[in-house]
């Protein structure tokens, strides 16, 4: 619990100061007094230190550990009496000992608390019925102690039988403690799981002791402070040392809820099993045991007794049993008007339900393209290309996973390519006539772009006055054709921003292919082509301007592939790349260029 080892250490202390006392010291009234006193102590701390958990808000806890301690202080007033005969009287306890009835019984209440179960959840119904399964089983163990030791301590009395049939009993009802504490330590959890091992463990030691404590004094060799009561001390000290270990654990709310139905099953079977046993107890009145004549009177009229007690019990389980079953089918009939009154409703609300929803999934269709488009422009923003962007680049990769080892001229329109375009001095729009005037621009700008992408190509908003071309299944060898076009859209005439303001402007445009290598289609990231776009984009801004830039990879370098990043390509000398540089030459141009194998292309160093 809190501290264990500290408490473990504290067990063995005594166990271990038990035993040199026991070794050290021969049999006299001190040795006697001393190991009567200390199990008197340990037995009163046990109560105390048990009773101290009670102070908790959840009821079944309280009764629970008011049961444990109820069991202990019935343990602890045997050994007061035990005690008494010992050391104030100086006399040895007989036996049959008064008390052993006590000491039977002391095992009952931690029986209870058990069915207690104060690890579970359980309705009212379920408590009143595991009740009477309790009481059941009490007056079952009350009738076996009247039924199999009374008779021979005053029926009949006989110390050697009286002896054997207490210590038998005794073992089963430990026995039979044990079985209950593992059964409830399986079915725990948390901190309640860790409180009944901790008296399983106690408990198993106990009865070990007391088993053989009890054929010593049948034998007559036990004497109080000797070894057999090692294992007793031991088992003591333990049931203390749960009581203080289970103080920070014993306010926990219950975790586990009980099915309806399956309430103590197993209390409730060996319920059962004890009224049904009756009979054979008859029978073994009358006709077994060779006891004698008074004794088998006894058991009879005992065995009528118990039985009818049983029955009076079995007749009440029943009757509440029989109540629980009419209020069931009370509540069954009215839930099922309930029902048929709500069948109609329920069908209409479906159907206004379905329509409902296909308007939402309308709505979140027209939410979801507004939160990618542009406002301005009415083209895609940079959320849209950031949310397609992995799976476009995953399947040009693929495509060339599956392609390896091919001619490469099978890659052809297999690319993505990436255009940067910006307007050239857009600010003097903003500042000689406003940015209304700018945003009619930008508008203008995206409506001649949109007339020169084809239908598969996706064109951005990147920010201010920069758009993104992605153009899809490309070959980068026609991109100079396609960056021909959109500065020739751009200058073809001049942009009418409205009350007579129109306004020539030109463009530069950057690009990059990816995969940036056909060689090493890995080397970069379609994030970092973008920034490799971006980057000659600049290069045609320090060029110039009304220009387009591509960087691609210089032909016939034997880089390795790991050399091939963006920091690398960006601050290269020209031996992993050159530029392509396309100027607004007009289109029957670049066509004649690109018949005559130039491209359009002006090799330079990066």
């Amino acid at each position: 619990m809190r501290q264990p080892s500290k408490w473990a250490v504290i067990v063995c202390a005594v166990v271990c100061v038990d035993i040199f006392v026991s070794i050290l010291t021969p049999r006299s009234i001190g040795l006697t007094a001393f190991g009567d006193l200390t199990q008197c102590v340990l037995l009163f701390c046990g109560t105390l230190a048990i009773l101290s958990n009670i102070r908790t808000s959840d009821k079944k806890a309280q009764l629970f550990w008011a049961l444990m301690a109820f069991g202990c202080g019935m343990w602890f007033c045997v050994q007061v009496l035990w005690t008494y005969f010992e050391v104030f009287l100086r006399q040895e306890v007989p036996n049959p000992f008064v008390a052993d009835v006590v000491l039977f019984l002391h095992i009952v209440p931690m029986m209870a608390a058990l069915a207690v179960q104060p690890h579970t959840q359980r309705n009212v119904h379920s408590l009143r019925l595991g009740s009477v399964d309790f009481f059941l089983l009490l007056t079952w163990w009350l009738y076996l102690y009247l039924f199999i030791v009374i008779p021979w301590q005053y029926v009949a009395p006989n110390e050697a039988v009286y002896g054997h049939s207490f210590d038998l009993l005794y073992a089963c009802e430990q026995i039979v403690l044990i079985a209950g504490i593992g059964l409830v330590w399986k079915r725990s959890q948390g901190s309640w799981h860790r409180i009944y091992g901790q008296f399983l463990k106690a408990a198993t030691l106990y009865s070990i002791g007391s088993i053989l404590a009890g054929v010593a004094i049948d034998f007559h060799q036990y004497y109080t402070g000797g070894l057999y009561d090692i294992p007793l001390v031991a088992a003591m000290a333990w049931f203390a040392a749960v009581g203080v270990m289970a103080r920070g654990f014993s306010n926990d709310r219950p975790a586990e809820q009980i099915r309806h139905g399956d309430h103590s099953m197993w209390t409730a079977r060996l319920a059962m099993v004890a009224v049904f046993s009756t009979p054979l107890m008859v029978a073994w009145a009358q006709f077994g045991g060779g006891a004698p004549p008074r004794v088998r009177s006894y058991r009879l009229l005992l065995t009528v007794a118990a039985m009818v007690f049983m029955g009076i019990l079995v007749f009440l389980k029943q009757h509440w049993m029989d109540q629980e079953l009419l209020h069931l089918l009370r509540l069954s009939k009215q839930n099922l008007d309930e029902m048929c009154g709500l069948k109609d409703e329920l069908e209409n609300k479906e159907q206004s339900l379905r329509w409902h929803s296909l308007e939402l999934q309308r709505k979140n269709l027209e939410l979801q393209e507004i939160s990618y488009t542009d406002p301005l422009t009415g083209v895609w923003n940079r959320r849209y290309l950031e949310e397609i962007l992995t799976a476009e680049a995953g399947q040009v990769l693929r495509n060339y996973e599956r392609a390896r080892g091919s001619d490469i001229r099978k890659l052809d329109h297999r690319d993505l390519i990436f255009l940067m375009v910006d307007m050239d001095f857009f600010k003097e729009v903003n500042d000689l006539y406003g940015h209304p005037a700018g945003d009619r621009m930008l508008q203008l700008v995206a409506e001649r772009l949109s007339r020169v992408v084809r239908k598969s190509d996706v064109l951005v908003r990147w920010g201010g006055e920069e758009f993104l071309i992605m153009s899809r299944s490309a070959d980068p060898s026609g991109t100079p054709a396609f960056c021909e076009r959109i500065l020739d859209v751009m200058t073809s005439e001049a942009f009418d921003l409205g009350h007579g303001i129109r306004v020539r402007k030109t463009c530069s445009v950057g690009w990059a292919a990816f995969p940036w290598s056909r060689r090493a289609y890995e080397a970069i990231c379609a994030e970092e082509v973008i920034e490799l776009a971006d980057a000659a984009l600049y290069r045609a801004k320090a060029g110039g301007r009304n220009q387009g830039i591509g960087i691609l990879p210089r032909e016939g370098s034997l880089a390795p592939a790991h050399a091939i990043n963006l920091q690398s390509l960006q601050s290269d000398d020209g031996v992993l790349t050159y530029n392509v540089t396309v100027k607004t030459v007009g289109l029957n141009r670049i066509n004649q260029l690109l018949a005559e194998g130039i491209s359009s292309r002006e090799s330079t160093d990066i």
